[in-house]
């Protein structure tokens, strides 16, 4: 029940039907999602739609390509993933390189056409290059199943529109695409009034994002217009935009985000600078589709660049809002958790886990037999975080025990996307490394599903360094448990067992991999470590390293003969038997819990099989799931029957999910929190 193949090569069953779906609507040779992009949205991970029109027709080069990187950087140092749209030699892509971003923005080499929904089959058919408007990047975000989108400003109803029936067709997709859009309202050289009302008829759902509910008018930071509704924080949008699409009410969210301060334009000013480019506009006959950018960029002259200052001033500001909103909305999905526990004495009290993340590519063989002869494979690879320590923290957090988790990544998208897959609450003590790339786990598995191979680069764990560990040592001091894994070196292992000693705190260490197991135990400090977790293999190489004589069998009586002089070193050592279910070795009763000190010295092991587990999906994170669910009950005092029964149960829902840590658990009202394991005494 309990093997460890590190990671799983299934996407999360959570996910399942927005891939299927996305892979329905998004197919043959028109569409490409970038690895990055795809990768999140496979994950559940934060993403943020962009629009091109931007590049491509609303500010010059080479300001345009400056502005789009860097409001890809202000979405990904919020911990969320950019998806630039945009059509390239008649692919719509979704997610550029930075040097397609160049190209792009060198329009007088591109010649990229403004692309809306009429223009998508031309574009596309044509080979040509297309910067997407609003209307057009909300098509491709909802195909891609993007639930966030960043613009400046949308479009809207022009004024005069009663002369020229002139309404801009990002009204008409907003109202039928279920995409939430960030933006600085509508832009000010649009009749406000008249649009909101379109979007009510649209039934699209408009609020502004602060503290008035008085409309933001692009440039100026208020309208004079309100709005029925006022949303104050991230997290209180993400569980709209939750609610909203599960409800399949298929319509769009408009959240008006005001300008900075520092950057709002005066609106009489502004107003009578859009009056006089208005004139000008009708003087020249200019029209449809090119109205916008040529009033754009009149503003611009006449203000002398104040107002593309304010324009991009405000893009960037809008990225980070629906940066931080993608971010609380991911975590909703996966986890359910609505609200962030941000009590500094709080987190300085929580277990503390310390140990690997990593990037996980899962290979899955069509084939039973491996030859290592340089022969190709065909092959389904999939991607998702993972990482014993990262599996821990995430399935301890949807347990309602939210550990602080001291880690490192790389700065790269991969990093990016390990981030976005650890709880927030939990990675106030994330590290991210300048110098090495993510971790990466390569599993390759056999048709059948059994890891064959695994191939890792964990170098930049070495830089979660003693130092390190001495500056957080507030965290491990306060913790009721500290729990490290191997991916860590001798020396940083060694540090923080001696804070434990130091403090008296308790360390619970999971050996990984057969390979390092024994790591912990050349640390002068290693009485420190008072629970091991281990598989058969993983306990064969520590026994052989204590000198500890055993036969290497998995007969339950010759494991039990091994623990009682295992016990000998550490005081409580669970063993994980696959689908055997686990061996306890403690000096204490099964109705003990584990903080209570027992005198007598008589060691009792005892065998806790495991039930049958219907619709088996995957075993890859039943190991780490027991072992959380293990910990936040021996958190909370329980008995060891409890402890285990709480982790038998999160084990059987990670068997049947189709990710590694289920996307929900259980809290504390479940039955398994009462009802104690049953066991069996050996020897």
């Amino acid at each position: 029940m309990f093997t460890r193949p590190v990671q799983h090569f299934c996407r999360k069953k959570s996910n399942v039907a927005k891939i299927v779906k996305r892979q329905l609507s998004i197919s043959g040779n028109n569409f490409e999602i970038s690895e990055e992009v795809r990768i999140a949205l496979d994950n559940n991970s934060a993403v943020v739609a962009l629009e091109s029109t931007i590049i491509t027709h609303g500010m010059p080069y080479p300001q345009n390509v400056k502005c789009a990187l860097d409001v890809e950087q202000v979405v990904r140092k919020q911990g969320a993933v950019p998806a630039t749209i945009a059509i390239k030699n008649g692919k719509v892509k979704v997610g550029l390189t930075e040097s397609e971003i160049n190209e792009l923005g060198d329009t007088n080499s591109s010649k990229p056409l403004k692309t809306s929904r009429r223009d998508f089959a031309y574009v596309v058919s044509n080979k040509k290059n297309g910067g997407t408007t609003v209307s057009g990047t909300l098509i491709v975000a909802n195909l891609a199943n993007i639930p966030i989108f960043a613009t400046g400003g949308i479009g809207g109803v022009h004024r005069e529109a009663e002369k020229t029936f002139d309404v801009s067709a990002d009204l008409i997709e907003l109202g039928k695409s279920n995409v939430a859009v960030v933006s600085s309202g509508v832009k000010s050289i649009l009749d406000i009034p008249k649009t909101l009302e379109y979007l009510e008829t649209q039934g699209v759902f408009v609020a502004t994002f602060g503290s008035t509910k008085d409309f933001p008018a692009f440039y100026s930071t208020k309208s004079g217009v309100m709005v029925p509704h006022n949303v104050k924080s991230a997290i209180e949008a993400a569980q709209i935009i939750k609610t909203s699409r599960e409800l399949h009410l298929q319509s769009g969210i408009l959240l008006g985000v005001p300008i900075p301060d520092e950057f709002a334009l005066d609106p009489v000013i502004i107003d009578r600078v859009i009056e006089k480019a208005l004139k000008e506009a009708r003087e020249n006959n200019i029209k449809g589709k090119d109205i916008t950018p040529f009033l754009l960029a009149k503003i611009a002259a006449i203000t002398e660049g104040k107002s593309l200052k304010s324009n991009i001033a405000l893009i960037k500001n809008n990225a980070k809002v629906a940066a931080d909103i993608a971010v609380a909305l991911s975590r909703l999905e996966k986890s359910g958790n609505s609200t962030e526990d941000g009590n500094q004495e709080n987190m300085e009290r929580r277990p503390i886990i310390i140990g690997g993340s990593n990037m996980d590519c899962s290979a899955l063989l069509d084939t039973d037999e491996i030859k290592l002869d340089g022969r190709i494979y065909n092959t389904l690879f999939s991607f998702s975080p993972g990482g014993v320590g990262r599996n821990m923290c995430e399935a301890m957090d949807k347990l309602g025990c939210p550990p602080n988790f001291l880690t490192i990544i790389g700065d790269d998208f991969y990093g990016n996307t390990v981030k976005s897959s650890i709880p927030k609450r939990s990675s106030n003590l994330l590290k991210v490394s300048k110098n090495k790339g993510t971790a990466q786990c390569v599993i390759v598995f056999d048709r059948k599903g059994s890891c064959k191979m695994l191939m890792g680069d964990m170098e930049v764990h070495k830089e979660i360094t003693p130092k390190m560990i001495m500056d957080h040592e507030k965290y491990l001091k306060n913790s009721p448990i500290i729990v490290i894994d191997a991916n860590l070196s001798l020396e940083t292992i060694s540090a923080i067992l001696n804070i434990a000693d130091k403090h008296s705190i308790p360390v619970l260490y999971e050996p990984t991999d057969a390979a390092v197991a024994t790591k912990p135990f050349n640390s002068e400090f290693r009485r420190s470590i008072k629970f091991i977790t281990p598989n058969l293999n993983e306990l064969n190489e520590i026994a052989t390293f204590l000198n500890i004589n055993y036969n290497n069998s998995s007969k339950l009586e010759d494991v039990a003969e091994l623990l009682k002089e295992l016990i000998k070193y550490i005081d409580n050592v669970i063993v994980t038997l696959g689908s055997k279910g686990i061996l306890i070795a403690r000096k204490a009763l099964a109705t003990d819990t584990f903080l209570h000190k027992n005198s007598n010295n008589e060691v009792h092991i005892r065998h806790y099989p495991t039930c049958e587990v219907t619709n088996l999906v995957n075993v890859s994170g039943a190991g780490d799931c027991f072992a959380s669910g293990f910990i936040t009950a021996l958190t909370s005092n329980k008995s060891e029957e409890i402890c285990v029964s709480v982790g038998f149960a999160a084990a059987i829902l990670a068997l049947q999910s189709e990710c590694a840590v289920p996307k929900a658990i259980f809290d504390k009202s479940h039955e398994c929190w009462n009802i104690p394991a049953k066991y069996k005494s050996i020897l």
